[in-house]
Order: C-alpha cells, then structure tokens, then sequence
C-alpha cells in the first residue's frame, strides 16, 4: 500500500496499513498554500511503476497538454490502452503519435472528436469512444481537463463557462459512458484544485467580470467536481471514486503569466510530470479509500466538517441540478 498521511494538529502524521482516524483539519487558504506551495518538489507524491495496466483501458481528458498529458503519458508507459478526448484532431494526433511510439509504450492509444464547450460534441464523442472501447470496460477515467477563464464566456448551451467545461461536461459524458455500461466498475479519478476553497457555492449561470472573476469561477468549478465526486460515490458504490488534487503545477492555466510570471512558476511551482503523480496514484495504487480526497503533498486529506466540500446538501442538489441540465 503507498504511505497514506493527513494533517493533524498541524503536524504531518503518516499511517501504513492502517485506517486512519477522521481529524478536522482547519480549511484555512494559509493551511493550503503552506501545503501546497512552499518545498512542493521534496513533499509531493511518487507514483510507483507498479502495478502494471496492460489489458486495461483509460481515458484521460485534456491529454493533448499540461499534466493531462503525463497522466497519459504514465498510464501508457504502465501498459494501459488509451482513449484521448481532443478537440484539436492535429495537436491530439501529434500528441497520440508521441505516445505511440514510445520506447516503454506498446499499447494503442485512440482519439475521440470531442469539444467540452457543447453538449452535443460530448454526447457524439462519448459514442466515438463506445466504438474505440469495443464492448471492453473502461478500467480508469480520469477528469483532468479545466479551464481558467480570462473573460467571461459561455458554453454553447449557454451556461457559464469554467462551470460548462470543467464540471458539466465531464457529468454528461461519465453519463453517457454509463449509459452504455462502460463505468460499471472503473476508477474515476476527478482532479481539482485545492483553491476551491476560498468559494461555497457552485452555479451553471454565475455572473463575473475582471481577472479575479476569472479565478472565482475556477475555483467555483472545482468545488463542484468535490461535491459531485462524493454523490458519484454514495450514488454508485461499484466506481471507485477519487479526488485528485496535482498541486500548484507549472502550466499554461490561467494564460500567458509574462516572464516575471514564469519565473514565479520556475521558483514555486511543480512540473506536469510532478503534478501528474496524484492522479497517477489514484489510478494505478491499490489499497486506497473510496471517495477520499489525495492531496500531492497532503496525501489523503480530513476536511473539517466547516470544509465546503463537505455539504452534503449543496453536493446533492448540483447534482440533481446537473442531470435536469443535461436532459434539457
């Protein structure tokens, strides 16, 4: 089993083969950023080689860049066949291309036409993935495609969009591929951001302008990929459901940060195959508890009854919310 360690009375406890107890963690925006931010590279979690994946099947969204990308590019190399959502088929070629012939990966990886930003090109792409998948289960789904938006934008359905990207969209195509009995019994890894919490309430038409606008709707957004991965295990106790946080990882998220904002990145900030390696866990290690939360440098997090990943109320209207959205 990987070393499983949560925060308690401020101090790091680590437990081997051995239930952790529940301890409130104070769900303080100083307690993550001194978690997240500060000796990030040292602390963060290492994804073994092992086990190895050949004869499962994966799919990874938002592969075609960032950790997406070394997610797929770890699951490969352990053996997995893969299955790339993109919505750029010339960049998701080259990016398969690459994957393909890698000197460790032997395993086919298969692209599927799918746009996050319209409902409709999910629906279409959850079938392109049906006839990738060929009657096989899906053994690893992993949500890791998000955006952060500079301006304020929709979806073609008109929601919000950091809310129509980076949740609804993965809820309409998860329900389709369950529709279509590919998810019976798969590992569904849901990356979010521990910046989700400075907000409590996630929306399909919230209002913003400006840059911090931008940020709160991210956040807004990853705190509803909690509250929906905690009603995806209580709803289907056969998934193995887990919440992946990478870390503060060095990528385009955001857009362009300039060169002061690169070097900030190059001094604070985890590499994608760095952040990679949460999810990597999650989707490969054994002996982990279903619907719990893996920080990078927290590993399985406590949250404190105050966290707002923990209303159970809102978590179960988003997602009511959400399936009347996606039938409409």
């Amino acid at each position: 089993m990987v070393p499983r360690f949560i925060y308690e009375s401020g101090a790091l406890c680590w437990a081997r083969m051995i239930a952790i107890p529940e301890t409130a963690a104070p769900p303080t925006v100083v307690r993550r950023m001194a978690s997240a931010l500060f000796g990030q590279s040292g602390r963060s979690l290492r994804c073994p080689p092992t086990p190895r994946l050949d004869g499962k099947l994966a799919i990874v969204t938002g592969a075609t860049g960032g950790i997406g990308l070394e997610i797929a590019r770890g699951l490969a190399g352990r053996g997995a066949e893969l299955i790339l959502p993109c919505r750029n088929p010339a960049k998701g070629e080259r990016v398969a291309q690459q994957l393909r012939t890698a000197a460790d990966s032997h395993q086919p990886v298969h692209l599927a036409p799918i746009d996050l930003e319209d409902l409709d090109s999910v629906r279409a792409g959850a079938k392109a993935i049906a006839d990738a998948a060929a009657g096989r289960p899906v053994d690893v789904l992993v949500e890791n495609a998000g955006i952060w938006p500079q301006r304020y934008g929709q979806t073609r359905q008109g929601f919000e969009i950091a809310f129509g990207v980076n949740l609804l969209a993965h809820f309409v195509l998860r329900q389709e591929l369950q529709r279509r009995g590919l998810l019976d019994t798969a590992r569904v890894i849901v990356v979010t951001g521990d910046i989700y919490i400075i907000e409590s309430e996630c929306t399909s038409d919230h209002r913003w302008n400006g840059g911090l606008g931008g940020m709160r709707a991210y956040c807004r957004s990853k705190l509803g990929n909690i509250w929906i991965a905690a009603e995806l295990t209580r709803r289907f106790p056969k998934l193995c459901v887990f919440v992946a946080h990478p870390g503060v990882v060095a990528t385009n998220l955001g857009g362009n940060a300039g060169a002061l904002g690169d070097r900030i990145k190059a001094r604070f900030m985890i590499s994608p195959e760095l952040g990679a390696q949460t999810a990597l866990v999650c989707a490969t290690q054994e002996g982990l508890e279903n619907g719990g939360y893996y920080h990078n440098t927290g590993g399985l997090m406590r949250l404190a009854p105050s966290d707002p990943a923990r209303n159970t109320a809102s978590a179960e209207a988003l997602w009511d919310h959400c399936e009347a959205l996606a039938a409409g």
